[in-house]
C-alpha cells in the first residue's frame, strides 16, 4: 500500500510539473487579446493580440511610468508621449489612465509603428520632376532571372501594385503570318518600300523561338519523367503558394528542379525550331502583325506589347495618381514601332503624354504636380540616318553603334567580329512621345545633350562608378539638373542588384532595380519608396535650386542610434521549417546601419564595386527562445551606433534581419534567414516601436519586433 502512495506521489508531483510547463509554455507562446473599446467606429472594439513577453515590457513601461502611484496622470503621459516618443504637443482628455486605457490611447491614437507614415496630401508635388528620386525596375517584364525567365504582363500589375513608377520594356518585331517562304527569299534579297515591305521571321522572332525550343525541351523533360515514374520535385513552402502579388524567391523560377539545357540534345533542332515558330504564331496573347516583349537574345518566353500595354492602364493609378515613366528599349523596325505607337495611343487613351503641358514653357521641365495621371513614354530620338526606303543605310559617320541610350544594351552580345550591332533608328512618330524623356548617348558632361533639359542618360553601373571616381563634381552637378538612370550590368544573370544607395547618394534619380530578387539591394529600395507612392524628393543640397558648388558642401550631421531589442510576437520560420518547430526556434535580430563611406564622398573607387558591401556598422542580439521570443533576458540586445559622422538621415537606412540561432540548421545546410524590415533613417520613429517583418519575398508576415529606438544628431 505505501508503495503505490509512493508511486501515486511520484506521479503526481511529475503531473504537476509537467502541468505547469505546459500552462507556462502556453502562455508564452499564444498571444492574449486586448481589447480597446473606442477604435472609432460605432460601438466598436478592437482585438488585439499581444504576446505574454510583449505585454510584459509594456506593463513594466506602465508602471515605471506611475512612479509607484497607482494610476498615470495626464501629465506624466503627455511627457512620456512628448519626450520618448517624439510626439508634437499631445492632447489628452482624461485626467488619469488605468493601464488598458493607456495602452488603447496610445495605439489608436499616436500608434506604435516603427516607420513613420507618409501622406500623399503631405507631400511636396511643386518641384520639376528631376529634383526626385524614382522607383525603378530593370527588365520588369521578367518573372525569373535574366536568361530564361518568362515573359508576363502580370509582373507589370505587380510592381507598379508595390510603388514602382519606372518600368522597362524591350521590343521586339512579333511575327507576321502572310509572308511565304517565296516572299521571304525575296525580301531578304531587296528590301521593297515601305508599302511593299513584308516582314518575314526577324531576330525578335529568332529570339522568341529559342524561348519556344526551350519549352519543348520542358515537355520532353516533363515526358520523360513520366516514363520513368520520376515526381516532378516542388516545394510545398509558403513561397510556392502567393498569389501574383509573390514574385519568385531571388530570381529563381518556381518548380524547376531540372534544367531543361541538359536535354536539350535529345532534341532534332530543325524539327524543334519550326515547331516553336508555329506555336508562336499560334499564340492568342501573341497577336500577328504586332510587337513582342522580351529579353533578347536569351531563352525568355515573350509576352505581346499589347498585352503589356493593357496591364498597365489596368493598374497604373490603382494606388496613386503619380505619374509613370515608360522606358522604352526598342528593337523592332520602324513598321513595328508604328504598330507600338498606334498601340499606346490606343490603350493609354487619355494618360499619355502626346505634347508639352500647357503651362510648362519651353526650357523648363514640368513640375511633379502638373504630370498627375499621366504615362511618359521614355525613348532615343529619331535618327536622320534613314534612306528612301525607310531602312538602315550603310554605317555613316553620324550612326553610332549600340549605347548605353537605351538601357543595357551594352551588355548584351556583339556581331561575330566582335562589334556591337548597330543601333535600331527611331521612326518620328515613336521619337515624338519622348517629350519630357528622351534617351541620349552619354559621350561626356560636356556635350551639348548634356545640357538638354528634357535628356536622359542611362548607364550602367559600372559605368556611373568609374564616373563617380574620374568626374566626381560634374557627375553629382549633372543630377541636381538632369534625369539619369542606371541599370545593372549585364553579368547579374541571376536577377541580384546593385546597391542603390550608393547611386542615389550621386543624385541618380532611377536606379533600375531586379525586381525578381528580393535581396538586400531591393530590401533598400523598399525603404526609400515605401509610402512614397514611387516619388521622393531629394534632400536639400541635390536639387537644381541649391547654389553649393560640391556635394561636400551640403549638410552633414553627427548620429547617435541606439535600438534595444525588447520581444518578438510571430516570427516567421526559416523556409522549410515545419510549424511545429516554433517552440525551438532561436531567433537572432541583426541591425545593419547603411551610410555613406568615407570614400564615396571623396570620389575614391568603392571597394566591391556596386555590389551590396558589408556595413561598418552592424550589430546582432543574442539568440531568443520560440517564435515569440523575450529578448529582455537574453545578452547583447542593447545595439548601439555612436558617433557616426557625415549622416544624411533621407539617404541613410536601418537594416534588421532575423535569423535562426539553432544548431539544427547548421546540420541541415539550410538557410537561417527568417524575416527582415529596412527603414529610412529620416522616418524611423523613437520610443518604443514595433518593427513589422516581412518575409523573403517581401511579404508581410504576422511577424512583429518590441524595440526601444533613441535616435540623436548633433
Amino acid at each position: 500500500m505505501r508503495r503505490r502512495l509512493t508511486l501515486t506521489s511520484e506521479l503526481g508531483t511529475n503531473s504537476i510539473k509537467a502541468l505547469k510547463r505546459a500552462i507556462a509554455l502556453a502562455s508564452f507562446i499564444t498571444p492574449t487579446a486586448v481589447y480597446f473599446q473606442d477604435d472609432g467606429t460605432a460601438g466598436g472594439k478592437k482585438e488585439v493580440y499581444l504576446s505574454a513577453a510583449i505585454q510584459r515590457h509594456l506593463r513594466k513601461l506602465y508602471e515605471s511610468l506611475c512612479r509607484k502611484e497607482p494610476v498615470l496622470s495626464r501629465e506624466a503621459f503627455a511627457n512620456f508621449l512628448e519626450v520618448v516618443q517624439g510626439e508634437k504637443s499631445p492632447v489628452l482628455t482624461e485626467e488619469r489612465y488605468k493601464f488598458e486605457k493607456f495602452l488603447e490611447v496610445w495605439w489608436l491614437r499616436f500608434g506604435l509603428q516603427a516607420e513613420k507614415s507618409g501622406s500623399i496630401k503631405e507631400k511636396d508635388l511643386s518641384k520639376p520632376i528631376s529634383n526626385y528620386f524614382i522607383s525603378s525596375s530593370h527588365n520588369t517584364y521578367l518573372s525569373g532571372n535574366q536568361l530564361s525567365g518568362r515573359s508576363t504582363a502580370d509582373a507589370y500589375r505587380r510592381v507598379l501594385r508595390r510603388g514602382c513608377r519606372c518600368v522597362e520594356i524591350d521590343v521586339w518585331d512579333g511575327d507576321s503570318q502572310s509572308s511565304t517562304p517565296e516572299q521571304q527569299r525575296e525580301s531578304s534579297r531587296k528590301p521593297g518600300s515601305k508599302l511593299e515591305h513584308v516582314r518575314h521571321l526577324s531576330g525578335g522572332s529568332l529570339h522568341t523561338a529559342a524561348a519556344h525550343i526551350k519549352e519543348t525541351v520542358e515537355e520532353k523533360i516533363e515526358q520523360t519523367r513520366h516514363k520513368l515514374g520520376v515526381h516532378k520535385v516542388h516545394s510545398h513552402s509558403p513561397r510556392c503558394s502567393k498569389s501574383e502579388l509573390s514574385p519568385p524567391p531571388f530570381g529563381r523560377e518556381i518548380g524547376a528542379a531540372l534544367d531543361p539545357a541538359s536535354l536539350a540534345n535529345q532534341l532534332d533542332p530543325e524539327r524543334a525550331s519550326i515547331r516553336s515558330i508555329r506555336s508562336v504564331r499560334s499564340r492568342p496573347s501573341l497577336p500577328p502583325d504586332e510587337p513582342i516583349v522580351m529579353h533578347g537574345y536569351t531563352f525568355t518566353a515573350p509576352v505581346g506589347f499589347r498585352e503589356v500595354c493593357k496591364a498597365i492602364r489596368e493598374v497604373a493609378f490603382e494606388t496613386t495618381n503619380l505619374p509613370i515613366i515608360v522606358s522604352l528599349e526598342v528593337h523592332a523596325d520602324q513598321e513595328q514601332q508604328e504598330v507600338m505607337v498606334q498601340t499606346m495611343k490606343q490603350e493609354w487613351a487619355g494618360l499619355l503624354v502626346e505634347k508639352p503641358h500647357d503651362t510648362c514653357p519651353n526650357g523648363r521641365m514640368p513640375r511633379l504636380e502638373e504630370l498627375l495621371n499621366k504615362i511618359l513614354v521614355k525613348v532615343k530620338k529619331a535618327s536622320s540616318c534613314l534612306d528612301n526606303s525607310g531602312t538602315m543605310s550603310t554605317l555613316s559617320p553620324n550612326t553610332t553603334l549600340e549605347d548605353d541610350a537605351s538601357g543595357s544594351e551594352d551588355d548584351r552580345p556583339g556581331l561575330p567580329n566582335g562589334t556591337k550591332k548597330p543601333k535600331v533608328l527611331i521612326c518620328e512618330s515613336l521619337s515624338s512621345l519622348a517629350i519630357y524623356t528622351h534617351s541620349e548617348h552619354f559621350i561626356n558632361f560636356e556635350s551639348p545633350a548634356a545640357k538638354s533639359p528634357s535628356h536622359i542618360f542611362s548607364i550602367s553601373e559600372t559605368r556611373i562608378l568609374e564616373l563617380v571616381s574620374s568626374k566626381h563634381h560634374e557627375l553629382f552637378s549633372h543630377n541636381r539638373h538632369f534625369f539619369m538612370r542606371a541599370y545593372p550590368k549585364g553579368l547579374r544573370f541571376d536577377s541580384s542588384n546593385l546597391d542603390p544607395s550608393q547611386f542615389w547618394r550621386k543624385g541618380v534619380q532611377m536606379v533600375a532595380m531586379n525586381w525578381q530578387s528580393w535581396d538586400e539591394g531591393m530590401m533598400l529600395n523598399e525603404a526609400m519608396f515605401s509610402g512614397e507612392h514611387g516619388w521622393v524628393l531629394k534632400p536639400a543640397g541635390y536639387r537644381s535650386e541649391d547654389v553649393s558648388a560640391h556635394q561636400e558642401d551640403i549638410p552633414h550631421r553627427t548620429l547617435d542610434l541606439i535600438i534595444t531589442v525588447l520581444a518578438g510576437q510571430h516570427i516567421p520560420l526559416p523556409e522549410g521549417t515545419h510549424s511545429s518547430n516554433s517552440r525551438s526556434l532561436r531567433p537572432i535580430v541583426k541591425c545593419e546601419l547603411h551610410v555613406e563611406k568615407a570614400e564615396e564622398r571623396i570620389g575614391a573607387i568603392i571597394e566591391g564595386g556596386g555590389r551590396v558591401r558589408e556595413t561598418d556598422y552592424k550589430q546582432k542580439t543574442g539568440a531568443g527562445k520560440t517564435d515569440h521570443p523575450d529578448f529582455g533576458t537574453v545578452r547583447d540586445n542593447e545595439l548601439q551606433f555612436l558617433g557616426v559622422q557625415r549622416v544624411v538621415e533621407q539617404l541613410s537606412f536601418v537594416r534588421f534581419k532575423v535569423e535562426d540561432d539553432a544548431p539544427r540548421l547548421v546540420s541541415l545546410n539550410r538557410d537561417p534567414f527568417a524575416g527582415w524590415a529596412c527603414i529610412r533613417l529620416d522616418r524611423l520613429a523613437t520610443g518604443y516601436r514595433f518593427v513589422h517583418l516581412l518575409d523573403a519575398n517581401g511579404n508581410k508576415t504576422q511577424g512583429v519586433l518590441l524595440v526601444r529606438i533613441a535616435k540623436n544628431f548633433r
